[in-house]
């Protein structure tokens, strides 16, 4: 399973989430990454008013790849709920 976290300037909530993300990626051992987006990425004018954003990206255990989006009003509750929710249901993932 693989967890993406796009986070802004100036956005308690993202550094609220890279903390809990890492608190859950000890926890259940999947791969993190944090992708902070700055001003002209063309990302950052798409995803505008909903950080943070998490990715989740995993296949279940048939092998169908699934890919989750939280957005804002996600809560952190919330948060790890998703993600143990797609760990549960996941096949380990392949670190390179």
């Amino acid at each position: 399973m693989r967890v993406f976290l796009y986070s802004k300037d100036d956005c308690g909530l993202c550094d609220a989430f890279h903390f809990e993300l890492l608190d859950l990626q000890s926890e259940l051992g999947f791969v993190y990454e944090k992708r902070h987006l700055h001003a002209g990425d063309p990302l950052l004018a798409e995803l505008a008013g909903s950080f943070p954003v998490v990715d989740i990206e995993t296949a279940d255990t048939a092998g169908a790849e699934l890919s989750i989006r939280l957005t804002s009003p996600t809560t952190q509750r919330q948060l790890r709920a998703r993600i143990r929710e797609a760990a549960a249901s996941s096949l380990p993932a392949e670190v390179s």
